[in-house]
C-alpha cells in the first residue's frame, strides 16, 4: 500500500513538474517576441525585386528614414517554383535587412480571393504553403512580422455576392483566417502576427484577438471619413490591448493624399505603410513617392513624413508676393527684350536668340514655381529643360511659352 501511494506521488509529481515545464515553455515562447513599438514603423509597400535594383529603390527611402517593406507573396507561386521561389522572397528580405528595413510578408491575399482555395477541403494545401513559407522566413533578423492575409473582405466573393450570402461567404473567411493565423503562431512562436484588415470597420474580433498587432488600412476621401476609421481603430487596439498601425494608405485618384494621410498617422501615433514606394508599374499615375531616379512627385508628401504640412488656416496664411523686391518688373523686363527680335524692317521670329529667351524664361518660371503660382504637376522649368535638350526646338513655340509665362507673371503681381 505505501509503495502504491509513493508511485502515485510520483506520478503526481512528474505530472506537476510537466506542467510546469510546459508553462515555463510558453512564458519563454512568449517572452521571446520581439517588442517593438508600433509607432516608430515608417514603412511602404514595395514588391520583391532584383537585388541591385532593391538597393537603389531602397536608398531613397532612406533619405526620408523608411525603415519597414511591406510585400505580398503568393500560393500559386509557391505550388509553381516550390523552394526556388521562397529562397527568391528570402533573398529580398535580406537585401532590405541590409539596407536599413524590417520586412512583413503577406501570406495571403483577399483582394485576388479565389473562393475554392478557403474551403476545408483545400486548406491542406494552404497549410502546406503557409508552413514553408514561415518555415523559410521566421528566423530571419530582418524579419518585422507576418500580414497573415491582406484585406480578407474586399474581394467579389464577398462585394458581388447577395447581401443574404455575404455573411456566410464572411465566415468562410473568418474560419480560414483563424486557422491559418493559429499555424503561423504554432510555427513560429516568437514571430509577431497581423492582419491587414481594409478598414477599421472590417476589424473581426475573432481573429484580431489571436493577433499581436492590429492593422488596418484607409483610403478615406476626406477629414471626417478618415478621422472616424482611425478612431475606432483606436478603440479596438484599447479594448483588446494591442498596438494598432495603419499598414496601407495614400492614394492619389481617391482623394487620399499622402499629406493628409500621414497627419493623422502621426497626429494618432500610429506606425505607417505607405502604398508605394516606386512611381512604376501598374499603379503608376495613383501611386508612388519617388521615381525610378530618385526624384519625387510631391514635396508636401516628404515634409509630411517628418511631420510638416501645409497650412490650410485662412486666417493665418500669408499670400507670397512674387514682386516684393521688385523681381516680377525684372523678369518682365527681361521676357521682353527677348521676345524684341527684328530685321531692319519686319518683324522675323526665327532670328530670336533661342539662350536668350530661355533664361527670361528661368527667371519668371523661378518665381512662379517658388511662389507655387503654377501648377506643381506641370512645373515650367519641366519645359525649359525640354527646349534647352532639343537642338531643332521650334523658336516660335519657345517665343509662345515666354509669352504665356509674362502673362501668368503679371496676372498673379496684378500688373498691367
Amino acid at each position: 500500500m505505501k509503495s502504491f501511494q509513493l508511485s502515485r506521488l510520483y506520478r503526481s509529481s512528474r505530472a506537476i513538474f510537466a506542467a510546469l515545464l510546459l508553462l515555463t515553455t510558453l512564458n519563454v515562447a512568449r517572452a521571446e517576441k520581439p517588442e517593438i513599438d508600433c509607432s516608430q514603423i515608417r514603412g511602404v509597400c514595395y514588391n520583391p525585386t532584383p537585388a541591385d535594383q532593391a538597393r537603389r529603390e531602397l536608398a531613397y527611402g532612406k533619405r526620408v528614414n523608411l525603415n519597414a517593406v511591406r510585400f505580398w507573396m503568393s500560393q500559386s507561386a509557391y505550388e509553381k517554383r516550390g523552394d526556388a521561389y521562397l529562397q527568391d522572397i528570402v533573398n529580398f528580405i535580406r537585401v532590405c535587412d541590409e539596407c536599413g528595413y524590417k520586412s512583413m510578408p503577406i501570406l495571403f491575399n483577399g483582394n485576388m480571393l479565389n473562393p475554392k482555395t478557403i474551403q476545408p477541403d483545400a486548406y491542406e494545401k494552404a497549410d502546406a504553403y503557409a508552413t514553408a513559407a514561415v518555415n523559410a522566413i521566421k528566423d530571419e533578423p530582418g524579419l518585422l512580422m507576418f500580414d497573415i492575409m491582406n484585406e480578407p473582405l474586399c474581394s467579389p466573393y464577398i462585394n458581388a455576392a447577395p447581401k443574404e450570402e455575404r455573411g456566410k461567404r464572411a465566415e468562410e473567411i473568418w474560419a480560414f483566417l483563424r486557422r491559418e493565423i493559429a499555424l503561423v503562431q504554432k510555427l513560429a512562436p516568437d514571430a509577431l502576427t497581423t492582419v491587414g484588415y481594409t478598414t477599421a470597420w472590417e476589424i473581426e474580433e475573432s481573429t484580431a484577438s489571436m493577433l499581436d498587432v492590429i492593422s488596418f488600412h484607409d483610403y478615406s476621401d476626406r477629414r471626417e471619413h478618415i478621422g472616424n476609421n482611425f478612431k475606432l481603430a483606436a478603440e479596438w487596439g484599447q479594448k483588446l490591448n494591442k498596438q494598432v498601425m495603419n499598414t496601407e494608405t495614400g492614394c492619389l485618384a481617391r482623394a487620399n493624399p499622402y499629406e493628409m494621410a500621414l497627419q493623422y498617422c502621426n497626429d494618432n501615433h500610429m506606425g505607417w505603410f505607405l502604398f508605394e514606394l516606386m512611381i512604376h508599374g501598374r499603379c503608376v499615375d495613383e501611386h508612388g513617392i519617388f521615381y525610378p531616379d530618385g526624384s519625387i512627385r510631391d514635396a508636401a508628401t516628404i515634409a509630411a513624413m517628418f511631420g510638416c504640412y501645409r497650412n490650410r488656416d485662412s486666417r493665418t496664411v500669408v499670400p507670397t508676393n512674387p514682386n516684393r523686391e521688385g523681381k516680377v518688373d525684372q523678369a518682365l523686363s527681361l521676357l521682353r527684350d527677348a521676345l524684341k527680335e527684328y530685321t531692319s524692317d519686319a518683324f522675323d521670329y526665327r532670328r530670336s536668340d533661342k539662350k536668350k529667351l530661355l533664361d527670361a524664361c528661368e527667371v519668371a518660371a523661378n518665381l512662379l514655381e517658388a511662389c507655387e503660382l503654377v501648377p506643381m504637376s506641370d512645373l515650367p522649368t519641366t519645359k525649359i529643360e525640354e527646349f534647352r535638350r532639343d537642338e531643332n526646338a521650334d523658336l516660335w513655340e519657345i517665343r509662345k511659352f515666354a509669352f504665356g509665362l509674362a502673362e501668368r507673371l503679371k496676372e498673379v503681381a496684378q500688373i498691367f
